[in-house]
Order: C-alpha cells, then structure tokens, then sequence
C-alpha cells in the first residue's frame, strides 16, 4: 500500500518572502546592471524562469532537466525512492515574482552573452579576472599552506636551493579575463536594447559600467564588494550592516 503525502499549501504559501521595493521607483529609471541584479537576487527568477517548459525547451534553453516525464516512470522512480505518492491535485503555490524581473529573464535568453549576464547578477559582482593578482606565481607543493613552500636541492649541504612554481598570471590569462569583460559588457548592452522593445513602465538605461575598466583608472573598483541594490529604509528594507547604499542613476 502506497500513502499519499499531502503538501501544506497554505504554510508554503505564508512562507514565501514578500518581494523587496523596486529600484527605479524614485527616479522612473535604472541601471541595466542593477535591474539584472535585482531580478536574479531580491526576485530570485531563476526559480521561476523555467515554469512551464518541457524537458526539450529546458535543454534548448541551457537549464537542466529537473521534471518528471509524462510516460509515468518517473513517478514509479519516485515512489519507490520515497515509499509514498506525492498528491498534487491540490492548490497550486503561486510565485510573488515581479513582472520585470520575468522579463529580464526572458530578454537575457535572447541575448548571444546571456548565460554570462544571469551567471554575474546572480553572483552581484562584475567580471574581475582581467585584474592583476597580488601574486602571481605559487609554489608547486606548500609546506604549511600559504606560508611555506617546498624547496629542492641540488647537492649536498643545501646547496643549489630553489622552489618550483606554478605560473598564475600572465599575458594570455590577462588578455582571457579582458575579452571575459568586455563579452559581460556587450550582453548587458544587448539586454538593454531588448528590455527597450518592452513596456515597462520605466527607463532601462545602458550599463554605467566601463566598457575598458582597464583604460581608466578602475581596477580598484574590479575588486569591491558585490553591488549593492536599493534595499534600504525608504525602499521598504534594511541594508546590511556596515554596507553603503548606492545613489539611483539619473
């Protein structure tokens, strides 16, 4: 005999977080880098960006396949793994997602660099391995990890001492990381142009990032902090303790 686990519909409904205030509210306008950014971290629309596909769109579209097939077997599959039916002919959970963001997700599925536009606004920190690392070489084999490294000999009475090493920077790995920036770049300008064909309600505006940060004195900039987005008491949220709040774009 199989039991039916019934979901609480109602609890996983209250447990859903209310989505956060927008961040062109106040100035009608945003910077396409912050709208990317807001709809992968406060809206979390990766969750929702492939409700509704079947397996084979999953695939055309760079997601995993995650649902069970229609033949029955994976049900089969289920119930034998979890010794119950799962009964979903209950209420279904409805998502609080924001229009916007859903289509943010649907724009950047239309971009040629859309995979490297959704990979850095869920992670909220822009591209940075153009920039020149403090070492750039390691030794082969650590002693005590990041403190002493192993050194050979070639005779005797520790003579001839020297560590091998591995080459971690260099011209191509430099050249790698720029043309990784400016690919990031180039989508969020093809996802500015495709957000322009909507109706929104509000100006996207082209990214404020450099397109060369190597070319103007922003490569202290390449290593700060995450983005930080409109979340603070106006905006109906609390920022995180000891960040700074960003100015609006204009």
């Amino acid at each position: 005999m199989v039991s039916i686990l019934r979901s609480d519909i109602d609890q996983a409904r209250e447990a859903l977080p209310s989505p956060g205030r927008r961040p062109w509210e106040r100035t009608g306008s945003v910077d396409v880098e912050v709208l990317a950014s807001w709809a992968y971290g406060v809206q979390m629309v990766d969750r929702f960006e492939q409700a509704g596909l079947h397996a084979i769109e999953r695939a055309a579209s760079g997601f995993e396949p995650s649902a069970l097939s229609a033949c029955g077997v994976g049900q089969l599959m289920q119930i034998n793994h979890l010794g119950a039916r799962i009964d979903r002919s209950g209420g279904i959970v409805r998502d609080d997602c924001h229009p916007a963001a859903l289509a943010v997700a649907a724009c950047v599925g239309l971009c040629e660099q859309g995979r490297k536009v959704r990979h850095h606004a869920l992670s909220g920190v822009r591209p940075s391995a153009w920039v020149s690392p403090e070492h750039k070489v390691r030794p082969t084999v650590w002693v005590k990890q990041g403190e002493v490294a192993q050194v050979e000999y070639q005779g005797p009475g520790r003579k001839g001492g020297y560590c091998q090493v591995i080459i971690a920077w260099d011209a191509k790995r430099e050249a790698w990381g720029r043309d990784d920036y400016r690919q990031w770049w180039a989508g969020l300008h093809q996802l500015t142009w495709q957000l322009s064909r909507r109706a929104l309600g509000f100006t996207v505006t082209g990214p404020a990032a450099p397109a060369e940060p190597w070319n103007d004195g922003s490569v202290k900039r390449a290593k700060a902090s995450p983005i930080d987005l409109d979340e603070g008491e106006e905006a109906g949220g609390h920022p995180p303790r000891g960040s700074s709040q960003r100015p609006p774009p204009q």
